[in-house]
């Protein structure tokens, strides 16, 4: 017999739920050229998206540092983010110390896995599930990473929503590439080396129900959103689960056509960008579609969202440039270098 706790909350799930989305202003930095549907013709459902311009000029260091500021957000994890907002509540001063907070976990991040160079790639994921899914973070995984107990393999993100009576579990690969291509095959294998490892599978279960952001819930929809999480004990409660691969790749081609600056709307240098883009989502999808079914994957549980940017490793100094920090040695000097990253291993 189905638990009453959970009936009784399920009503009140999705709101419960939606108070873990956290305050983002995403469409003032990131364009989406193409909004992903699903259609069970045309799978994955895929997304091309874009940085915001200044006339001519794709405002990637701003970008860099919007996703620096998001770190607060996704790096940190609630019990910890609540504690440092009242004491800042207190004491403005504390707001210093709350981002020597942050760069110390993507310092120790990066000591701990230094094969790794998806670090600003994990926080663009985190960033558009939100947004485009409307799905909140409901594991920290930054700080769970970085804890000397914690294997440092893993999904990137794990993020959840609750409608029409369902869970839905999103599991998130990021990938940095010097191109859509590539960094969708690496998503591709590495969802797949996730679906075949069970022990690292229920793993990431067991980290949202005993070290996840579901604990700042309360009453019922706290114990009924745990209830999902628990797919051991409570079957019947089994959630739907999505792949989720958040692509960001250097786009060459469509940067270098541009219109010439003149007069008119300054909108049209990006209304121009994200109309090439617009002009490659069956490429990307089916190039995607391609290595999803490479790997045994069912595009009809997967998503994919590309980020376009004119050199993903400027992204990462700027990034880090963001932080106060010195870029990692392993970016590349050579803009056309391939970065995606090395796989760990499990």
């Amino acid at each position: 017999m189905e638990p009453f706790y959970v009936a009784h909350a399920d009503n009140n799930l999705a709101a419960a739920l939606e108070t873990l989305l956290n305050p983002s202003d995403v469409d003032g930095y990131i364009r989406c050229a193409v909004e992903h549907i699903f259609d069970p013709n045309a799978l994955p459902p895929t997304s091309l998206l874009h940085p915001r311009f200044n006339e001519d000029v794709p405002l990637v260091a701003d970008l860099a540092a919007f996703l620096w500021r998001q770190c607060f957000f996704y790096a940190l994890p609630r019990r910890k983010q609540k504690k440092l907002k009242e004491s800042m509540d207190v004491d403005p001063s504390m707001s210093l110390e709350i981002w020597r907070v942050v760069k110390s976990a993507f310092m120790e991040y990066s000591t701990k896995n230094p094969s790794r160079s998806s670090e600003v790639g994990e926080v663009i994921a985190y960033v558009l599930v939100q947004h485009l899914l409307k799905a909140p973070q409901v594991a920290a995984k930054m700080a769970l990473k970085t804890s000397p107990n914690m294997p440092v393999h893993g999904l990137d993100g794990i993020h959840a929503t609750f409608d029409a009576g369902a869970m839905t579990v999103f599991f998130l690969e990021a990938k940095l590439s010097y191109a859509a291509n590539a960094g969708a095959k690496a998503y591709a294998e590495s969802a797949s080396e996730f679906l075949s490892d069970r022990k690292q599978y229920l793993r990431e279960y067991e980290i949202v129900s005993d070290l996840g952001n579901l604990d700042s819930l309360s009453g019922d929809a706290r114990e009924a959103a745990l209830g999902y999480f628990n797919i051991m004990e409570q079957r019947h409660l089994q959630p739907r689960e999505r792949y989720v691969g958040v692509i960001c790749y250097s786009e060459k081609k469509n940067y270098a056509n541009k219109v010439p600056v003149g007069p008119g709307p300054l909108e049209k240098h990006e209304d121009h960008f994200a109309g090439l883009l617009r002009s490659d989502i069956e490429r990307f999808r089916k190039a995607a579609l391609k290595h999803l079914k490479a790997n045994g994957a069912d595009p009809a549980k997967c998503f994919v969202f590309f980020l376009a940017v004119p050199d993903v490793n400027q992204l990462r100094r700027d990034f880090y440039e963001a932080m106060g920090l010195p870029p990692p040695a392993d970016i590349p000097d050579d803009e056309h270098a391939e970065i995606v990253e090395e796989e760990e291993n499990a």
